[in-house]
């Protein structure tokens, strides 16, 4: 049998080649974070847990359970899309039951294996360090924007990949505010092993930096926009995670699919991360509407920790667009982000990233016309001029 880990360790020599490579075709980059429209989350029910809490990083469990198939319904993902688990649109009376939901508390006395987030209504933020036109922004323009988050009163800043120097840009920008990272790595190819000297950088860079490390993502929607499958993730998480392990991280390891692609592959994806972590869009669930947008995300974080039982649920994407095209009861607007946010943090704003710090303009715009106008750090906090 090939020994993949020492494939991987030779692929380390390769690393500044490849990196190189990719910095000249870093438009192709962020791919898997660049849309969502089709992204219309799901209501599920679980009919088993399917991880084993006592070994949260271990390959092995036979006897795993998957979730129960919904009923099939006309409002599925783009048929072109990986198979899903069908979607069922919410009755009118459990959009009123949302509502009554009180706030979610026994995540903060539950004893993880790993844990992250923050005990109070306020943790993470994504962050892409690109310009409009998609070129990189400046060693300045990212000190800025790192130094803005803290004053918003962040904690953690999610990144989604190496390319334009983000380790060192936005790593020393984060350790001079005391605010913690949460890495990603990239995929965006079928070749699993392109993505590996991604993981070489962040062990390159880290060179005993580790503290400021909250925790590592491989993968962003990968299995979402079929880059890959499940069961090839899952591998290669694995394989990354005895390479990070030996080069002294520590910390939880994961992946973020949509909740119903992960409940899909719960079984493969389960037993291969440390917390349990999906992307959650309220707006996508057309018959959710923004004053119920914190109680949809509490509830499906509920569901995820049911999937994988035994491990911490976060959400690493969730917010609304202020403008756009409607979907359905979800409506896109400057006050309906507002409703939504402000809700979204008070029920479970202390184990969500919130998208995105600014508005991406080098995303498409997406189906909704929706994807440019995600940028919400002005709802949080005030900085030292008193702005919002």
């Amino acid at each position: 049998m090939i020994n993949l880990v020492h494939i991987m360790k030779t692929a380390m020599y390769l690393g500044a080649a490849v990196a190189l490579f990719r910095s000249v075709v870093a438009v192709l980059h962020a791919q898997d974070h660049r849309g969502h429209q089709g992204q219309e989350q799901v209501a599920l029910e679980v009919e088993a847990p399917v991880s084993k809490p006592e070994d949260s990083w271990s390959l092995g469990n036979n006897g795993l359970t998957t979730v129960t198939e919904q009923k099939e319904d006309s409002k599925t993902l783009n048929p072109d899309l990986a198979p899903i688990i069908s979607y069922t649109p919410l009755e009118a009376n459990n959009v009123a039951k949302l509502k009554e939901q009180p706030p979610p508390s026994s995540y903060l006395s539950q004893k993880y294996r790993f844990s992250v987030g923050s005990t109070g209504d306020q943790w993470a933020i994504t962050y892409t360090p690109y310009n409009d036109n998609l070129t990189c922004k400046s060693k300045a323009a990212i000190s800025a924007d790192v130094a803005a988050i803290a004053k918003k009163g962040f904690t953690s800043i999610r990144v989604y990949a190496t390319d334009c120097s983000t380790l060192t840009h936005v790593g020393s920008a984060a350790a001079l505010h005391k605010l913690k990272l949460i890495l990603g790595v990239h995929i965006d190819d079928t070749i699993l092993m392109l993505a590996q000297p991604q993981v070489n950088e962040i062990i390159t860079w880290a060179n005993g930096k580790w503290d400021l490390v909250e925790m590592i993502v491989i993968g962003n929607e990968a299995v979402f926009n079929q880059f890959t499958t499940a069961a090839m993730l899952a591998e290669f998480i694995s394989q990354s995670r005895e390479i990070l392990r030996e080069a002294g991280y520590t910390g939880p390891i994961t992946t973020t699919e949509p909740l119903n692609i992960l409940s899909q592959h719960a079984s493969t994806l389960c037993p291969v991360i440390d917390v349990a972590a999906a992307n959650i869009h309220p707006f996508f669930h057309p018959e959710v509407s923004a004053d119920a947008a914190g109680d949809y995300v509490a509830l499906e974080l509920d569901r995820l920790e049911e999937l994988c039982e035994g491990k911490q649920g976060v959400s690493l994407e969730t917010g609304w667009p202020k403008q756009g095209i409607a979907n359905g009861d979800a409506v896109p607007g400057v006050l309906e982000q507002w409703v939504a946010i402000s809700a979204i943090k008070k029920m479970v704003g202390g184990r969500s990233a919130f998208l995105s710090f600014a508005d991406d303009g080098w995303k498409d715009k997406g189906d909704f016309g929706v994807e440019t106008s995600w940028g919400c750090s002005h709802i949080f906090g005030l900085d030292k001029q008193g702005g919002g």
